[in-house]
């Protein structure tokens, strides 16, 4: 213990006599060191995922002109087979309009009485029968009564074949004559021995209808023919694969191979046409061709397992990596297989490179190093001391004449960082000067438009108003603006005893410029209709109000700014309302807990055109109607589907109110209309009013 300590003290007293330029060279060569050593295992472990990911997309890609190889040769195969299938089906058609010709030649003779119409028959049967083509192929004829009139085979000769049954239990007759029905003529399949041959054999038959006999003539082809071929042609695409393949390697060893699903390998540089049920490979724990159709469920996915490879034959220790595609067509299956070492080799000559390169590095940086240190040691210092001096004084430097010095002492990278940090000191004071200006501005910015919201909100009436019990109204408005000050307004005034009247409307723009415009309109639309109804004998409607509002929001509008706006008089004593629209949304009326709106002409918004003249509508309200008015922020409102409020909801919101009051029906609106924009902000002011007429509250 007593050695340890005395170990570890001469240590310290070792480190503590070096001098900093040596400390800082160990230091950076260990570092050094410990980068290299870490960047060659970084190098070392990206090289291989590389090449791994390389060869692997290279296996891809080869995989895929494999299959688009192997689908295009097989399409190539079928399409073959299809066209010789169609060759054979024209071979059949023009056959039969051979012989058909021949029965026409008879018939014509017995026609021009050169022969009996029985002789004429009997030469054209025989003819026929007598006919061949092909592999010992026939004719047949078959009359009305699906007799066989002309046929080969004499055991079927003159025999009624609409019972007849082939191989398959197919009724052959009933389904020419179907088709000969149906067509006049056409293609059936049925199963028949061969003449001469005793193993039944799909059949081709094309047969039509020659009716001034009412014969039905036809003949056909067995398809084993054509199977045979497609059989040749099968084996000669894979001889050409196995040219193919024997020319892709998968790195030094890998390949490609084929076996079928009855696991007899088709295609291999070593194993062609060898049983793989027969193939054992010790460690699998299952037979190979199992694990490797198993493979194929996921083609994507590398399978692995041990094989022997040239020059260590029997030896299976070395590791396989194979990715098997599955050929549904044909039920093959096409397997990429190559050794996993044989792609660790570049890896190894890499990291061999590597690590001399590294060391020779390191040599030469720790001479170069040693040299360096000194140099950049006093500048650095000096960055650093004025750093800290930057941030004790809040980046005001009370001394620059170091860096000041540094930045002129030559044109390097530490000059320049001096240069840099002194511009950097200036702007950092400029940045602090005017953030703190900018943050002064936006405070007073902001309480002057809380205090225009203020002023704004209390330029509007109560939006619960209690009226006298004799006025015969209940109101309820509410007005929310999208920012702090909107250009939505409401208002309602009485002119006289028997009179109110009440609005709603929604300038063109919004923030200060529409609440300076709101206010002056509002203030406007009160003074002229107190104005214009000062005299108790003379009463002016709503429309008169607005047309001389209209004219005077007209002159000098050079911001061309305009307003949409309902304004209603009521009278409170029988009812009777009028209503002026100008370009505002219609209003809704409910009777009775029955909603609709009351769609009349809207006219030109004022402040738009000087010389509008607008009209009024009237309507009576009876006891506990209702007038509903609205801003477009209520029916614009959007959601994060981004789907509009629309009038078609509101007045289905409206339908739904439980109660007539106007309290309970601005409150049910605004909740509805909240639900529908979820977490969206508001983009429009939201302005609603409400007014009931009820003369017979008091009985209420």
């Amino acid at each position: 213990m007593q050695k340890q300590t005395k170990r570890s003290k001469s240590h310290m007293r070792f480190l503590h006599s070096m001098s900093f330029t040596t400390r800082m060279l160990v230091l950076i060569l260990i570092l050094l060191i410990i980068t290299t050593i870490t960047f060659m295992l970084i190098t070392q472990y990206e090289v291989e995922r590389t090449i791994r990911h390389t060869i692997n997309a290279s296996i891809k890609d080869m995989r895929q002109l494999i299959s688009l190889y192997v689908d295009n040769q097989y399409r190539s195969l079928v399409f073959h087979k299809e066209n010789v299938l169609n060759l054979y089906k024209q071979k059949l058609k023009d056959l039969t309009d051979i012989a058909l010709a021949n029965v026409q030649y008879f018939h014509q003779l017995a026609k021009k009485n050169i022969l009996s119409e029985e002789d004429a028959r009997e030469f054209a049967l025989r003819s026929i029968e007598q006919f061949r083509y092909g592999n010992n192929d026939y004719f047949f004829v078959y009359d009305k009564d699906n007799v066989a009139i002309a046929h080969p085979d004499p055991e079927i000769r003159g025999s009624n074949m609409t019972e007849y049954q082939d191989l398959k239990s197919n009724y052959p007759l009933k389904l020419i004559r179907e088709t000969i029905l149906e067509k006049g003529k056409g293609y059936n399949s049925f199963w028949y021995m061969r003449l001469e041959e005793e193993k039944p054999i799909e059949k081709l038959t094309y047969s039509t209808y020659y009716e001034p006999w009412e014969w039905i003539i036809g003949t056909g082809f067995y398809i084993d023919d054509l199977e045979k071929e497609y059989k040749e042609s099968l084996d000669e695409m894979l001889s050409e694969f196995r040219k193919t393949f024997s020319k892709i390697r998968i790195g030094t060893n890998g390949y490609f191979f084929i076996f079928n699903k009855n696991h007899i390998v088709l295609v291999h540089p070593t194993m062609d046409g060898m049983d793989f049920t027969e193939v054992d490979v010790p460690g699998m724990g299952m037979e190979h061709w199992y694990s490797l159709e198993r493979a194929s469920k996921n083609p994507d996915v590398p399978h692995t397992y041990y094989w022997d490879k040239p020059g260590h034959i029997g030896n299976f220790v070395f590791k396989k990596i194979a990715y098997v595609d599955y050929f549904e067509p044909l039920n093959w299956y096409i397997v990429s297989t190559y050794y996993e070492d044989e792609l660790n080799e570049p890896v190894k000559n890499i990291f061999r490179k590597e690590l001399f390169t590294a060391l020779a590095a390191i040599l030469i940086s720790g001479i170069l190093t040693y040299f360096l240190v000194k140099k950049f040691t006093r500048p650095v210092k000096v960055l650093t001391a004025h750093a800290r001096n930057l941030i004790r004084n809040n980046f005001v430097s009370d001394d620059d004449k170091d860096l000041i010095g540094l930045s002129k002492r030559s044109n390097d990278e530490l000059s320049n960082l001096a240069v840099t940090f002194i511009k950097m000191e200036e702007r950092l004071q400029k940045y602090i000067h005017d953030l703190k200006e900018t943050t002064a501005a936006k405070e007073k910015i902001q309480s002057e438009l809380r205090i225009a919201h203020k002023i704004q909100m209390g330029m509007l009436p109560s939006a619960n108003p209690d009226f006298a019990s004799n006025k015969n109204l209940s109101l309820k408005a509410l007005l929310e603006p999208a920012r702090e000050v909107g250009g939505d307004l409401y208002d309602y005034f009485f002119l006289n005893d028997d009179h109110l009247c009440f609005l709603i409307g929604d300038v063109s723009d919004k923030g200060v410029p529409a609440a300076l415009f709101m206010a002056r309109s509002k203030s406007l639309i009160r003074s002229t209709a107190m104005l214009l109804n000062k005299d108790k004998h003379t009463f002016y409607s709503s429309s008169e109000i607005l047309n001389q509002v209209n004219a005077e929001l007209c002159m000098e509008n050079t911001h061309c700014m305009f307003l949409t706006i309902i304004i209603g008089i009521i009278n409170i004593k029988n009812g009777n309302v009028t209503l002026s629209n100008a370009g505002h949304n219609p209003p809704f009326l409910v009777r009775e807990k029955t909603w609709r709106i009351l769609n009349f002409e809207p006219r030109m918004p004022i402040g738009v055109r000087p010389h509008t003249n607008y009209t009024d509508h009237a309507i009576s309200l009876k006891n506990k109607d209702c007038i509903f008015l609205y801003t477009d922020g209520v029916t614009e409102a959007i959601n994060e589907a981004g789907e509009f409020f629309s009038e078609k909801i509101l007045e289905k919101t409206l339908r739904k109110t439980e109660s007539v009051r106007p309290d309970t029906i601005i409150n049910h609106v605004m909740k509805e209309v909240r639900m529908f924009v979820g977490k969206i902000p508001q983009a429009d002011d939201i302005t609603m009013i409400c007014l009931q007429y009820n003369p017979d509250k008091r009985k209420d």
